[in-house]
């Protein structure tokens, strides 16, 4: 019984990290189609590098995924 609980556990856990890289993936692509939408050169650049592009772009990305693009992106940098 332990061996199917852990089972089990092992593959929640597995694919709950599958689910968050396949966010981190999709928010990086939605913050450089937002890029070249809005035709930002600098939003392009802070997604490309990668300290700015995984800890400020791809959380942004996400979320302006899910719930819409923030107002304050849009004035910053249209």
């Amino acid at each position: 019984m332990k061996k199917f609980i852990d089972l089990i556990f092992g593959g929640f856990a597995s694919i709950t990290v599958l689910a968050i890289w396949g966010l981190v993936t999709v928010g990086g692509i939605y913050w450089f189609w937002m890029a070249i939408q809005i035709g930002s050169f600098l939003m392009f650049v802070i997604g490309f590098f990668p300290l700015t592009g995984l800890l400020f772009a791809t959380p942004i990305g996400v979320w302006s995924l899910l719930f819409g693009v923030p107002d304050w992106v849009i004035a910053w940098f249209a």
